[in-house]
């Protein structure tokens, strides 16, 4: 992921990669002030890419590989790869990932999506309206109902 921050306009779904809060920032606002109904605030936050979650599986696969062998063997293959040392098994983790980390990578399937942290709201300024402009015309400004002709 090439920034670090991301915006959004509803505070659920964030968009954008920016190397600072400011630069999401300021492009969320320009982005809220496109809506037709800008949103009163918007929200900027550190994005984290998420865990491929391709470590973790060295402990599933052996003992899956021992309960075929059972299956297979019957109760001569109990024993197989039963009781293997943590650094073996850390071992076999660590080759696991990275197989699963280059297979990800070669498919383009590693996660496009992220996590969104230390998240901050912004509002979002009101257009200020244009001041009336001083017009020369004269207005005609009716007739008063008023009973003092004095005042007429």
């Amino acid at each position: 992921m090439v920034g670090t921050y991301a915006y959004s306009l509803d505070g659920q779904r964030y968009i954008g990669s920016f190397e600072t809060r400011e630069q999401a920032l300021t492009i969320a606002l320009e982005a809220a002030r496109q809506r037709r109904t800008p949103p009163e605030s918007v929200f900027v936050g550190r994005s984290v890419p998420v865990d491929p979650k391709a470590s973790g599986h060295a402990r599933i696969i052996v003992s899956n590989m021992a309960a075929r062998a059972r299956e297979e063997a019957g109760d001569v293959g109990s024993e197989y790869l039963q009781n293997l040392p943590k650094d073996q098994i850390e071992e076999l983790d660590a080759a696991l990932e990275t197989t699963i980390l280059g297979w990800l990578t070669k498919h383009d399937l590693l996660p496009t999506f992220f996590r969104v942290e230390a998240i901050s709201e912004h509002p979002v300024p009101t257009p200020r309206a244009a001041p009336p402009t001083p017009s020369n015309e004269v207005h005609d400004l009716g007739v008063s109902d008023s009973a003092d002709p004095a005042l007429i």
